[in-house]
């Protein structure tokens, strides 16, 4: 048996998207300074923790997040496409608020119009988990990502899938999960302390 990988999943800081409260779905959305602000946080909250790896989807509100941890930690940031967030395909820019009342919303994971499946985000999400378990067997490993990626994964880890966790995840939380690439172990999900 591999021994565990222990991953840090952090999500992005405020985005300009999230600020005007848009799905921006695969969209490069840049941080405002709110988000910066965050970064920064996440990056002093974490400076405590000694990691081996950085990985962050490339869409620059999570690169940038990323960035800003790993100057902190003297690391580069490895780029990995598979955590690209969730194509929404049509409803990609569009308000939450006309989205909230649309049939299924509340109840779980959507797939829009000429969007990604539930089956198609984890699929891609969870190999980049398997690949970085085997890679950095026994290492800490930070990853900088999307909302709504992590809570697929998350939801994953925690064995409710297709349901979605519900609880709060606030731009830069924190969730940990230690991981042999096959059985996943959630220790902390969705934290923000440090934003107090």
């Amino acid at each position: 048996m591999t021994e565990p990988v222990t991953l840090y999943l952090v999500r992005h800081g405020e985005s300009e998207f999230n600020a005007a409260r848009r799905f921006a779905g695969r969209t490069d959305t840049p941080l405002t300074e709110l988000g910066r602000q965050q970064a920064v946080a996440v990056a002093e909250a974490l400076a405590h923790v000694r990691f081996d790896r950085i990985v962050s989807s490339p869409l620059s509100r999570c690169r940038d997040t990323a960035l800003a941890i790993a100057r902190r930690q003297q690391l580069p940031v490895d780029l990995e496409p598979d955590l690209v967030e969730i194509d929404v395909g049509e409803k990609t820019g569009t308000p939450f608020d006309e989205v909230a009342g649309l049939p299924g919303y509340e109840d779980g994971f959507v797939a829009w119009p000429r969007g990604e499946t539930l089956e198609q985000v984890l699929s891609r999400a969870h190999g980049v988990i398997t690949r970085i378990a085997a890679e950095s067997a026994g290492q800490r490993v930070l990853i900088v990502g999307h909302g709504g990626v992590t809570r697929i994964l998350m939801s994953h880890f925690l064995g409710i899938l297709p349901r979605l966790d519900k609880s709060p995840a606030t731009n830069t939380n924190v969730s940990i999960v230690v991981s042999d690439g096959v059985t996943h172990r959630v220790e902390r999900l969705f934290t923000a302390a440090h934003l107090v």
